[in-house]
């Protein structure tokens, strides 16, 4: 009994002191994986050549414009044409289209059938034509006076010759020959006539009058 007692002990005590210590669990190492895109290069040879296919388009445009030249040229001939009758008469006279502007909202369309009057050669008269702007002028009055050329610097006075013919609807016509000048005047060798009309009412008051219309008709004592 006394052997079995420290055998027994024994045995405790080294099973006591045998004890294994625990291993330390290692981490699993964490591996990161790192997933790389490779972009393959992209061609740039078919974008290149796509805008050569389109040269055709851009060049067809350009190709019409070319072709309406000739159209165009066309009006410019006739317009010369039609300046040439209307500047011109079968005469050779050259008429006088006076400015809307000087007639001052009183009288449109002065018109004289040249601007050239002569005493002993050809044309010596004018014949005078306007459209009243104002339905209340029944009445108009023809002014003129002559300056000398070329100085111009000894202008008559201003003399009334009497009234234009009318057709009752608002045409006023007339015609100035260059005996209606005064005879102080008519020895000139040249000069202008200046003009200058007044718009008379039924009751005789004035409605208004043109500007001065100057040095747009020429007076000879001769032939020009």
């Amino acid at each position: 009994m006394k052997k079995f007692l420290p055998l027994t002990l024994a045995l405790l005590l080294a099973a006591c002191g045998v004890v294994q210590p625990a291993q330390q669990v290692q981490p699993t190492p964490v591996v990161q994986t790192v997933v790389v895109t490779v972009i393959p290069p992209t061609e740039v040879l078919p974008p290149t050549a796509l805008p050569s296919p389109t040269l055709a388009p851009t060049e067809a445009p350009t190709q019409e414009p070319t072709a309406t030249l000739e159209p165009t040229a066309a009006p410019q001939a006739t317009a010369t044409a039609d300046t040439a009758s209307t500047t011109s008469g079968s005469d050779g006279l050259q008429p006088v289209n006076v400015d809307i502007m000087l007639g001052k909202g009183v009288f449109r369309d002065i018109t004289f059938s040249s601007d050239v009057l002569t005493l002993r050669c050809f044309p010596r008269e004018l014949e005078v034509t306007m459209t009243a702007m104002v339905p209340e002028i029944t009445r108009a009055e023809l002014y003129y006076r002559v300056v000398d050329q070329p100085s111009g610097l000894y202008p008559s006075e201003w003399k009334l010759v009497g009234n234009l013919g009318t057709d009752g609807n608002g045409k006023f016509f007339t015609t100035f020959t260059a005996e209606s000048i005064d005879p102080n005047f008519r020895g000139l060798d040249k000069a202008w006539v200046d003009f200058q009309f007044i718009a008379i009412n039924k009751g005789g008051g004035v409605v208004g009058r043109t500007e001065k219309i100057e040095r747009l008709v020429e007076y000879y004592k001769e032939c020009p």
